[in-house]
């Protein structure tokens, strides 16, 4: 089974957010194993974004199923009555996403293998609520870009072990070692986290992002006169300007209204 790669609805007018996404190949992978939800409820907007993993073993199907039952969740949750409840919701959500890709897994044999990482922010009127699984990222944005979210990679344990420099970290030979993913288990650990009100904008994206374009070059963009949707495709644009080594997958959250427009 193959699904269609994203489930957008891509909007204005939760109360002053503006949203937009964007996904592409990339020029080297023949499969695009990203995927992007963009949600809305009545009073609340999800966004996620899954790097399928896997290779060959069906990593697009991971993302995009993942993705399609967030989507599904979101939309029968009709509500939030708190962030208690958000929190909540997100946990239990990605438990079952991740039970479901791991029978998957299991029991086709073309999907042994297979997982993928989330990243995923619910906007309602009490805040922001993220969650993350693998090495996609969250970034605020204000005056600079500040990565909320923590990799989970063995990498990133290597750099709070200090063996390994931060600044090395992107060109490291393991950088895309995974140490937790969606589908690789039963149990699986999910960073859930509230996110400051303070920022101006929210990015999330895949590694073929963070991964290959300059964090001064992603705030740049983001801090351009441009529309939002054209801040989204001017990342995916400079992502395979630096090679189009892998997939890559933007949201961005501008919350400032459109007077930033």
């Amino acid at each position: 089974m193959r699904l269609v790669a994203n489930y957008e609805r891509n909007m204005k007018g939760h109360d002053d957010m503006n949203i937009a996404g964007a996904t592409d190949c990339g020029y080297i992978r023949s499969t695009n194993q990203d995927c992007y939800v963009i949600q809305r409820i009545e009073d609340a907007v999800l966004a996620v974004v899954c790097d399928g993993i896997g290779g060959a073993r069906a990593g697009d199907v991971a993302s995009s199923i993942s993705c399609k039952l967030m989507d599904e969740a979101f939309v029968k949750k009709i509500r939030f009555l708190n962030n208690d409840d958000v929190r909540a919701w997100l946990n239990l959500a990605i438990a079952e996403v991740n039970q479901h890709i791991v029978s998957l897994s299991r029991h086709v044999e073309d999907y042994q293998g297979m997982g993928t990482t989330m990243v995923a922010v619910v906007f309602s009127k009490d805040g922001m609520i993220a969650a993350n699984v693998g090495d996609s990222r969250i970034y605020g944005v204000n005056q600079q870009l500040v990565q909320l979210s923590d990799d989970h990679s063995l990498v990133n344990e290597l750099v709070k072990l200090g063996k390994v420099k931060k600044e090395e970290a992107s060109k490291h030979p393991n950088r895309n070692m995974l140490t937790n993913a969606i589908g690789i288990g039963m149990q699986i650990d999910i960073d859930i986290f509230d996110v400051d009100n303070d920022f101006d904008m929210i990015l999330l994206c895949s590694d073929g992002v963070h991964g290959y374009i300059e964090e001064s070059d992603i705030l740049n963009t983001v801090h351009s006169n441009r529309e939002v949707q054209e801040k989204v495709n001017v990342l995916i644009g400079l992502a395979n300007n630096a090679g189009g080594y892998d997939n890559s997958t933007v949201i961005l959250v501008d919350l400032r209204g459109d007077e930033h427009e």
